[in-house]
């Protein structure tokens, strides 16, 4: 749209400019070269005065029609920046309360040998940096390797500035995919929570935040994964 308005701007400025130029010339062209017939008497300074002064009366009026033309189409091109802007702020204001959202890297309990070691436990904090509340917090962690999801219980809330310790202990455990040593500390966490305006959000271990809706779509699908975990005692 800015694109359009801007040449038709630069357009409607070429078209008054040449139409200015050719009427100027015209006006002494026809002076110049114009004789009455022989009958009649030929045109005194003051008719040429008032002929000349209708056309230029009919340009200035194209003029003033142009140039307001073009203020109108500036100001709604200001108008739509303006507009943009304010909703570009908007959305980065939004973020605010998803971004203080931190959770710190997952840590595991296990039982078993190196061949055969099985997690019994997960261990995480969730952090409410912001100035908001938050509600309804589900915590998902996801194993490397084969992607299964480590569910925690549901959190009610965390006020301005809380904390709430994450501290699952399974029943059943879970054999760990592959060598161990290379997930502990790399398994992402994943956060889903509702903030102060009732907008659900997915915030991620990695920093990352987008938008979700209720039922968290994250959290059913880590139900339906299988091989997942979602029991406590």
């Amino acid at each position: 749209m800015t694109k359009l308005l801007d040449w038709i701007s630069r357009r409607l400025a070429i078209w008054f400019i040449a139409s200015a130029l050719l009427a100027g010339g015209s006006m002494w062209f026809i002076a110049a070269i114009y004789r009455a017939p022989a009958a009649e008497e030929q045109p005194k300074v003051t008719d040429w005065m008032q002929a000349w002064g209708s056309i230029l009366g009919v340009v200035a009026g194209l003029a003033a029609a142009g140039a307001a033309a073009a203020l109108f189409l500036h100001e709604r091109r200001r108008s739509e920046q303006a507009e943009r802007q304010l909703i570009e702020e908007r959305e980065e204001a939004a973020l605010n309360a998803p971004r203080a959202v931190v959770a710190t890297p997952a840590r595991f309990g296990t039982f078993g040998g190196d061949s055969d070691a099985h997690i019994s436990e997960v261990v995480l904090t969730v952090h409410n940096y912001g100035s908001n509340p938050i509600r309804n917090l589900a915590v998902i962690v996801t194993l490397p390797k084969d992607g299964r999801h480590l569910i925690l219980p549901h959190h009610e809330g965390l006020g301005p500035g809380d904390k709430h310790d994450f501290r699952q202990r399974y029943q059943a455990g879970l054999r760990v995919p592959g060598p161990w040593s290379p997930i502990m500390g790399r398994a992402p966490v994943t956060v889903c929570f509702i903030d102060h305006t009732n907008q659900a959000w997915q915030r991620t271990s990695d920093g990352g935040v987008e938008r979700t809706s209720v039922p968290y779509p994250f959290l059913e699908e880590a139900l339906s994964t299988l091989g997942s975990l979602a029991e406590w005692d």
